[in-house]
């Protein structure tokens, strides 16, 4: 493969591996995802994320499903969670309109990780919760990604990353309502993150040594409760940083990025509810590169 060549196959999988962290491992957590539930309380989701990354000369396209079992207890007075999830998927599509790529069903890495409340967010009975007016409320956030998924640095795109890496968060959400159950509640949320990254010993075709700089990003949502079954909200995701080096050599691909989204909330009864969303690109420091996905979660709470 020439040198020229080889460039443009480290940069497209770099994007590729990017798109599939957050596909795969639900990097991004979504509208009214930090609200807080009452101790005791175990919820088990099902997320199914549905991706595609494009170029001017490739498309691809990933399909992962990502069951997930979170428990909210209390800690010192305070509401924290334990999380723990396993995403499985597939991804298909064509590089540069030659190559095409068809990985089979394999699984994604683990990964594990909780928050826990910093300002306002006591643990609440489900009286309390019932009661409670929020305002504002800060909690700290983690998640942990594990290299226990499959992955063959003899293809171009692998579900498993062979590597590990560590997402931060400080969800803060501003509600206004006389609850959390407020059939008119009205909420604000942002949430800054960073993610850091192992190193990939064996990087894809080229076996070589690969790096990634932090990743810094910014969700910020506005929703709003129409009556006890339905809720919607807007979204924006933004996204900088995040460059890869080959070899200790950096390569020209650090992230500029922005996506805008919609979600829809639908509360069926008190222990399932669904949640729809969907986000586009609308802006990326790469010209040409633009990416879109679906998601949706069904929870079940106990």
């Amino acid at each position: 493969m020439k040198q020229g060549e080889i460039m443009r196959f480290k940069l497209m999988l770099a994007a590729i591996a990017s798109l599939l962290m957050v596909a795969g491992a639900q990097a991004q957590d979504g509208a009214r995802a930090f609200f807080p539930l009452p101790a005791g309380t175990n919820d088990i989701d099902l997320t199914a994320t549905f991706s595609q990354f494009e170029t001017s000369t490739s498309v691809i396209d990933s399909a992962v499903f990502t069951p997930s079992y979170r428990h909210t207890f209390d800690l010192g007075g305070d509401a924290a969670t334990f999380l723990i999830g396993l995403p499985v998927g597939t991804v298909s599509g064509t590089l540069f309109g030659v190559l095409d790529v068809n990985a089979p069903v394999a699984q994604g890495d683990l990964f594990v990780g909780g928050t826990v409340g910093l300002l306002n967010a006591p643990a609440l009975t489900p009286m309390a919760y019932a009661q409670n007016p929020v305002g504002l409320s800060v909690s700290l956030s983690s998640k942990l990604f594990l290299p226990t998924g499959a992955y063959d640095s003899n293809n171009y795109v692998s579900l498993g990353q062979n590597r590990w890496s560590l997402q931060a968060s400080l969800p803060i959400t501003y509600t206004l309502g006389t609850s959390l159950i407020d059939p008119n509640l009205t909420t604000f949320e942002v949430v800054p993150s960073v993610q850091i990254f192992g190193d990939n010993p064996d990087s894809p075709i080229v076996h070589t040594v690969t790096s990634q700089a932090p990743l810094f990003g910014l969700e910020g949502h506005v929703s709003h409760t129409f009556n006890p079954a339905i809720w919607a909200a807007l979204d924006a995701f933004a996204q900088v940083g995040g460059q890869t080096s080959t070899n200790g050599v950096a390569n020209p691909d650090d992230q500029q990025s922005l996506a805008l989204g919609a979600t829809v909330g639908v509360v069926l009864s008190p222990a399932i509810s669904l949640r729809l969303s969907y986000q586009e690109q609308v802006y990326s420091k790469t010209a040409g590169n633009d990416s879109r996905r679906f998601m949706a979660t069904s929870a079940f709470l106990f």
